[in-house]
């Protein structure tokens, strides 16, 4: 029985695959539990902590955190529509619409499903739309850049720039972060080999992510005011972990957004997407070679 349930699911979710991938047209999982909205940009932001559905015939997880990341499938809906109405480009987004009390999609398999073969499917799904989105960032770009898009309730209210380093990591000096071993550990190592500058510039320095995002206004740590961040942090995930790999030429980061001013309301939401679109207009030229609003293959850019 498992293994023939194992089949099925493989065929429900290989016809899943075959279908036509339109920009911003979204694709859906089997039960709608999963949704893929492809782009035409060598962003991915995938979203594992915001949904709503409390299928019953999921059980509840009995371990691990069960909290939702209020609004963010809103704030990357809004992210993407920012995008849209400023380049007419399409981001990749990955939405997992269950709730985290069934399902953690930023987890390994066994603390993320607990053994229901229903959130196992969708922990899959959700992870092959990933890599789906950037495989096809890839062939036409090059490179494909993700963001795993969290919300933090932590007292320090700031967004938390997750590259795979923790708070000691990251109290280690320059010198010491250069190394093979961090670089090598971290989210951002095809950046790293490309770039002349160095590991802890691209982590904490004025041409870091979090230094752009002060400039738009938003605090941000690691960055050059505040090179590390004070505990609890959020160091980035399985996602980030599992698909940013140089070889593969994916590289990113998680995202850990502040409610207050940033997350709770519409208003705030779309304030905070215009101020990263504008730094992500910033970071790819920048990191990538690549401009929002004008995107070219890498490859025949050289």
């Amino acid at each position: 029985m498992r293994l023939l349930l194992a089949i099925l699911t493989a065929l429900a979710f290989g016809s899943v695959h075959a279908a036509e991938s339109t920009p911003d047209s979204s694709i859906f999982g089997r039960h709608n539990f999963i949704e893929y909205v492809p782009g035409d940009l060598p962003l991915i932001i995938s979203v594992p902590h915001g949904g709503r559905l409390k299928p019953a015939e999921i059980p509840d997880r009995t371990s691990g955190v069960v909290d939702i990341d209020a609004n963010t499938h809103e704030l990357a809906r809004a992210i993407a529509s920012v995008i849209h109405a400023e380049t007419g480009r399409h981001t990749h987004l990955i939405i997992c619409r269950l709730h985290r009390s069934k399902l953690d999609a930023n987890r390994e398999l066994a603390e993320a499903a607990q053994d229901s073969p229903l959130a196992q499917q969708a922990w899959t799904e959700h992870h092959d739309f990933i890599a789906q989105a950037c495989d096809a960032a890839v062939k036409q770009f090059g490179v494909a850049f993700l963001i795993d898009l969290h919300g933090h309730g932590h007292a320090d209210a700031r967004v938390e720039l997750g590259y795979r380093h923790d708070s000691l990591d990251l109290a280690d000096c320059d010198e010491a972060l250069n190394q093979p071993t961090y670089i090598n550990a971290g989210s951002l190592r095809w950046i790293a080999q490309r770039s002349s500058l160095s590991y802890s510039e691209l982590l904490r320095g004025p041409q870091s992510f979090g230094a752009l995002l002060e400039t738009a206004g938003f605090p941000a740590t690691p960055s050059p005011r505040m090179p590390v961040p004070t505990q609890p942090f959020f160091r980035g995930g399985y996602t980030i972990q599992r698909h940013c790999s140089a070889e593969r030429n994916v590289t990113g980061l998680q995202i850990e957004a502040n409610r207050p001013r940033l997350r709770d309301t519409e208003e705030n939401r779309l304030l905070f997407s215009r101020a990263l679109v504008q730094v992500l207009r910033t970071y790819f030229p920048m990191h990538l070679g690549i401009r929002l609003d004008e995107p070219k293959p890498v490859l025949e850019a050289q």
